[in-house]
């Protein structure tokens, strides 16, 4: 496997009446698309990032139109209908979708349907919602999760830092702005419509070359405060459909959705290679887009190589001990000029992804 898996976008095919999904999986199969086939509601969320196109039906389009509203689906909605017809057009504007076909008499009038789906659904360029998981405790995720919003905005870029531990002391503690003015995860209003990027950047306590910063609050009484995934998702959701980088510090079982790649940060020793390996195999079964960075602790009993043949992935960037950092951070935050090695690992992570 590369450090990044194929990029054979799969057409998602969520259709709930078996003639009609049988039709639709032999229309899907006739591109170059890998194709998947969802017939339990509950599966459809994680269905779609990352998608190139969605075909759904009357019995399906409800649940899609759901899981559009907390997940980034930006993959296009094709809706079917079996022949004769009639097509279900409340149905179909329930799931925002972009066209509407008989089937199979419209088959040809689908296959060209999908066959442009992706040219829009490109990724804009310099953008790209990733996030950073550490396969093991203390391997410097948080960190480098930070030192990748930095660089994004040291080449003039917009970033976002989010972050999800549900613990954590505060990514502005880790980039010193905790004194700014800001809203943080307690304080963050969104009501029930949909959330602006740029309000979203507007509201948040940002570092002096522009890292916006989403964390959490620090109180001496009990909060009440819990983050929940849905929330997580219709932030993340709304960052992702804006410009610039977002990234997302978070554990493995809190990737949102939304996110487009998952770096994992894995240090050179063999408990944390074994659970590298265990996370990149779930996430390559869920289509994610992996990336492994090798941090190399004060003492490593692996080699980049042979941690290589244990997640049977790449390793794109190693990040050596830092002499010193730990210090400068507990001072006055990551340095806004990032150690070379640091910003060197950074910037070839977000060329891999796009950026």
């Amino acid at each position: 496997m590369n450090a990044l898996h194929p990029d054979s976008a799969v057409i998602v095919v969520a259709i709930g009446d078996e003639a009609l999904r049988a039709e639709a999986v032999h229309a899907a199969a006739a591109t170059s698309h890998d194709v998947l086939t969802v017939t339990d509601p509950r599966d459809i969320p994680r269905s779609l990032p990352g998608a190139y196109a969605v075909l759904v039906d009357s019995l399906m389009a409800r649940v899609v139109a759901a899981a559009r509203r907390t997940h980034t689906a930006p993959a296009p909605v094709l809706f079917l209908a079996a022949d004769p017809g009639p097509i279900d057009y409340e149905a179909a504007l329930a799931c925002h979708a972009e066209s509407a076909f008989i089937i199979p008499a419209q088959v040809k009038e689908l296959l060209a349907s999908i066959a442009a789906a992706g040219a829009p659904q490109e990724a804009r360029p310099g953008s790209a919602t990733i996030a950073v998981v550490g396969a093991s405790g203390g391997v410097g995720a948080s960190t480098f999760a930070a030192a990748l919003a930095r660089t994004q905005c040291a080449a003039d870029g917009r970033a976002l830092l989010i972050d999800a531990h549900p613990y954590s002391g505060g990514l502005d503690l880790l980039l010193g702005v905790e004194a700014e003015p800001g809203a943080r995860w307690p304080e963050l209003t969104v009501g029930d419509g949909s959330i602006d990027a740029a309000d979203l950047y507007r509201a948040l306590p940002s570092t002096p070359d522009g890292v916006a910063v989403l964390s959490a609050a620090r109180s001496t009484v009990a909060d009440p405060f819990r983050l929940d995934k849905d929330l997580l998702a219709r932030v993340v959701g709304a960052a992702h459909a804006g410009e610039g980088v977002c990234v997302v510090d978070c554990t493995p079982e809190t990737i949102p959705d939304a996110c487009t790649h998952v770096v994992i940060v894995v240090a050179a020793e063999v408990r944390s290679a074994a659970s590298a390996a265990q996370l990149l195999v779930r996430l390559d079964a869920a289509r994610r887009r992996c990336v492994v960075v090798l941090r190399q602790r004060q003492w490593a009993s692996l080699s980049a190589a042979e941690v290589e043949r244990i997640v049977h992935s790449t390793v794109l960037a190693e990040l050596p001990t830092l002499r010193g950092l730990t210090r400068a951070v507990e001072i006055g935050g990551l340095p806004q000029r990032l150690p070379a090695p640091l910003r060197k690992a950074a910037r070839a992570v977000l060329e891999e992804v796009g950026v």
